[in-house]
């Protein structure tokens, strides 16, 4: 399969096209700092280009199949860069004739179904008080994807920690436990390639 992915300089993102490649895809990834990517391969592609930049995006769609976003608030870049990059992938996704989209964000992120227990009402409001623009940004990137009539998958995720692939649970706020590895969340979402079970749902995960 040819993959778009985005986030692929963070440390979730360096996962998954790791595994991509492993799995034997074809990975096309946006960056906008290439030299960030120290991987080289035959089926890898370096776009340069930022992800708030529809031109950039649309480059980066060409000949893919599906896309998997792992951005994420890093410093240094705009508090506006998974709204942006939701934008315009529901925009130019279906231009492209690519449906399937699967995409990361963080469990204070709130979705039908949820079982928030006290910890997560909790966490959410200090979320509010300390880090009100990311989860603004992650909440309405969720917003615009869900809105859409593409086949999206948003993977929430509590907190990311590094370590070796471990078993997952997939369920909803409320029934999972406080961490999960990036390798298994990389995992996790390339699964979902070739599984029809979250199409057009938000499952919270963890290990």
């Amino acid at each position: 399969m040819n993959l778009a992915i985005l986030g692929g300089t963070g440390r979730t993102g360096q996962h998954l096209i790791t595994l991509a490649l492993q799995r034997g895809h074809n990975v096309r990834v946006l960056a906008r700092d290439p030299s960030k990517i120290k991987r080289q391969h035959e089926r890898l592609s370096i776009i340069p280009g930022d992800a708030r930049d529809m031109n950039a995006i649309a480059r980066l769609l060409e000949h893919s199949d599906a896309v998997l976003s792992a951005l994420g608030p890093t410093p240094g870049t705009s508090s506006d860069t998974m709204t942006s990059a939701a934008q315009h992938l529901v925009t130019l996704l279906p231009s492209h004739g690519i449906r399937r989209l699967i995409t990361l964000t963080g469990a204070g992120v709130s979705h039908p179904g949820d079982q928030p227990k006290l910890i997560d009402h909790v966490i959410r409001t200090l979320l509010k008080l300390t880090q009100p623009t990311i989860l603004n940004d992650s909440t309405t990137h969720a917003n615009l994807i869900r809105a859409s009539t593409l086949d999206w998958t948003i993977v929430r995720v509590p907190r990311l920690t590094d370590g070796i692939l471990k078993p997952v649970h997939a369920g909803s706020v409320g029934t999972i436990k406080p961490f999960v590895t990036r390798a298994s969340v990389a995992r996790f979402m390339l699964d979902q390639l070739d599984s029809d079970a979250f199409i057009q749902n938000a499952p919270a995960i963890s290990n």
